[in-house]
C-alpha cells in the first residue's frame, strides 16, 4: 500500500468518525455539510423500515431524531475500504449507536441500534473526502425509539444531574 493510500484511509476514517462526532455533539448543521456532498444520498434501512434522510433535508429528519435524546454516542468500527480508481471509495464501517432518552416523567430508556454504514465516498481536490451516498443498514435493534420524550436540541452538560 502506498503512502497516498495510506494518507486516504486515515482522510476517510476522520470524516466517517467526524460524522458520529456531529450526531453525538448534536452539532448536525455545523459539521454534516463538511462531511458530505451538497445533494448526498442518505437512506437508513430499520429493520424493514426506510427512512429517507438525504440531504439537505436529512439533517432536519436527523435532528428530529437526535434531539429527543439526551445522549447518543455513535461507535464507528474502522471501516473496509475498497479504492476504485483515485477518487472514489467504497467502504463499509460497523456501527453501534446507543440513544438514550428521557421520559417527562424522569424515566430513561435506551435504544440501541447496530448494523453497518456502506459509504461511496469522493476525494476532494483538498485531499479531504467527503460521503455521496451512504445506506445504513440496521440488523439488530434492542429497545425502542419514543416520540414523546424530552426534548434536548443541545448537547446536554452531563456533569450537571438533570
Amino acid at each position: 500500500m502506498s503512502n497516498v493510500r495510506t494518507e486516504d484511509t486515515l482522510a476517510i476514517t476522520r470524516t466517517i468518525q467526524l460524522v458520529a462526532r456531529a450526531y453525538d455533539h448534536k452539532r448536525h448543521r455545523e459539521l454534516l455539510p463538511t462531511l458530505y456532498v451538497e445533494k448526498a444520498r442518505q437512506h437508513y434501512w430499520l429493520l424493514g423500515h426506510f427512512i429517507d434522510f438525504s440531504f439537505p433535508e436529512g439533517i432536519d429528519r436527523l435532528v428530529h431524531y437526535h434531539e429527543r435524546c439526551w445522549a447518543t454516542q455513535h461507535l464507528v468500527a474502522p471501516p473496509t475500504i475498497a479504492f476504485e480508481g483515485s477518487d472514489l471509495a467504497r467502504v463499509e464501517s460497523p456501527v453501534h449507536a446507543v440513544h438514550v432518552q428521557i421520559h417527562h416523567d424522569g424515566r430513561r430508556t435506551n435504544w440501541l441500534l447496530g448494523g453497518y454504514y456502506l459509504d461511496v465516498m469522493l476525494r476532494q481536490p483538498d485531499g479531504s473526502w467527503l460521503i455521496r451516498e451512504r445506506e445504513a443498514h440496521v440488523t439488530y435493534e434492542s429497545g425502542e425509539f419514543v416520540e414523546e420524550v424530552r426534548l434536548f436540541p443541545v448537547l446536554a452538560d452531563y456533569r450537571t444531574p438533570l
